[in-house]
């Protein structure tokens, strides 16, 4: 339906982008502080079993704050095999910077305290998140995370909320961290920092520029593999020549 549905929402998103950014913002925040449960279309366990995502999103003066718990365990695990995750966006920056924070199992609550709740990473962050939150991508049909009418706008108004931000960078810190973790937030080898240069994904992937979204590198080639055979990238109104179609398997290949 996500994909399909891509026309049927257009004239939705031409309405929400229709707001100015900070009436969007305070409409936003007078709907979404409550949690969206969803069944995960792109994440799979290793046994190739569903992943389930609670996802909420609260709103402050100078900060955005996604959080998720997800299960491996099916829908519904113990309280303690709920992975809890949070990206924390400051505002105030231009670029906006991002924290990204795996946490020990509790409520999708933000405090300033959490931070001296992190546990190691169970899968390097930006090989995903090369840009703060990504898109909310549910099994719309879902038999055991259904989803209402009333969610599935509020997840399409969650996704445009994220295209409103722009470039975000990742705060200074992780470098640092990094040189003593065991699963960093980031690669960093030679090899796993070549960059994509397909023409027409560096029309957003690039580091700087109104639509940029940040470059992608070869530690992301399992996430670039999965969107564009779902179909989610290119975006709509893009398409690959064969030339660039042939540069991006080859990418995705390893060579």
């Amino acid at each position: 339906m996500y994909k399909n549905g891509k026309i049927k929402y257009f004239y939705f998103f031409i309405f929400t982008a229709a707001l100015t950014y900070g009436g969007a913002d305070l409409f936003l925040k007078s709907l979404y502080s409550t949690t969206i449960t969803i069944e995960s279309e792109e994440s799979k366990t290793q046994n190739l079993t569903s992943v389930y995502n609670q996802i909420k999103w609260t709103s402050t003066a100078t900060k955005d704050i996604w959080m998720m718990n997800q299960s491996h365990y099916g829908r519904f695990p113990k309280k303690d095999l709920w992975e809890r995750l949070a990206i924390v966006i400051d505002k105030s920056k231009r670029p906006m910077i991002a924290n990204y924070y795996q946490l020990s199992p509790g409520p999708l609550e933000w405090n300033d305290n959490l931070p001296a709740q992190r546990v190691a990473y169970r899968a390097s962050c930006f090989i995903c998140h090369n840009n703060g939150p990504r898109a909310i991508r549910p099994v719309f049909k879902s038999e055991s995370a259904a989803l209402s009418l009333s969610e599935k706008i509020k997840i399409i108004i969650l996704n445009f909320r994220m295209k409103t931000y722009g470039r975000i960078k990742y705060d200074d810190g992780h470098n640092q961290e990094d040189l003593t973790l065991s699963t960093p937030f980031h690669y960093r080898s030679p090899r796993e920092l070549e960059e994509l240069q397909v023409k027409t994904c560096l029309r957003c992937h690039q580091e700087e520029g109104l639509f940029a979204r940040g470059k992608l590198v070869r530690q992301q080639t399992g996430t670039i593999k999965h969107l564009v055979e779902s179909g989610s990238m290119p975006p709509m109104g893009f398409s690959l020549s064969d030339k660039e179609k042939k540069q991006l398997t080859d990418f995705l290949r390893g060579f």
